[in-house]
């Protein structure tokens, strides 16, 4: 638990805030980039709970932090294969989703990743197969060193021409935090 009933700077009566740790995964994380990512998803749901933001009352999940701490899972790098072809950085939304319909056995999936050269966790997106290994035409040359994130569904995927990122833009957001997936 993150913030147990006799923490310091608790209010009184906050409901505990369940571990991300203890949702995403039930070992340690293997890296330190997968440690970053528990570390920000902690920070964030902490955050969260401490400044009790009831808004979200009655939602399934209170945050995307919440959202990705529950149903997210660890993906493994990988190397881009030969047949993927690399795409523009700083558009990972639309490459997932252009990457997806191009190879069709791959899944779109969104989240949070490290990049290798970097100890930041930011949103992001990417495709995974079967086995779970990342698939990241935008990260290609880099890599990323962590990816925890979630496979979305079909009919989530960005829509030209904005292609913001599902967990990024409230259109979507919002009713996957109300309703869950």
């Amino acid at each position: 638990m993150l913030n147990p009933a006799d923490a310091e700077g608790v209010p009184a009566g906050a409901p505990p805030v369940p571990s991300p740790v203890e949702g995403v995964v039930h070992d340690r994380p293997a890296s330190l980039a997968q440690q970053a990512l528990v570390d920000f998803l902690e920070a964030h749901l902490a955050l969260q709970g401490h400044l009790g933001f009831d808004g979200s009352a009655g939602w399934k999940h209170r945050s995307v932090y919440d959202l990705v701490a529950t149903h997210g899972r660890w993906f493994t790098p990988a190397p881009l294969p030969t047949e993927v072809r690399p795409l523009p950085e700083r558009r990972c939304f639309a490459n997932a989703s252009t990457t997806e319909r191009e190879h069709p056995h791959l899944a779109y999936t969104e989240g949070f990743a490290v990049a290798v050269d970097s100890p930041v966790p930011t949103a992001h997106a990417w495709c995974t197969d079967l086995h779970g290994r990342v698939i990241d035409p935008t990260w290609y040359e880099l890599g990323g060193s962590a990816y925890l994130g979630i496979r979305l569904p079909a009919h989530l995927r960005p829509r030209a021409p904005r292609n913001w990122g599902v967990l990024e833009a409230p259109d979507s957001l919002y009713p996957l935090l109300r309703s869950g997936l």
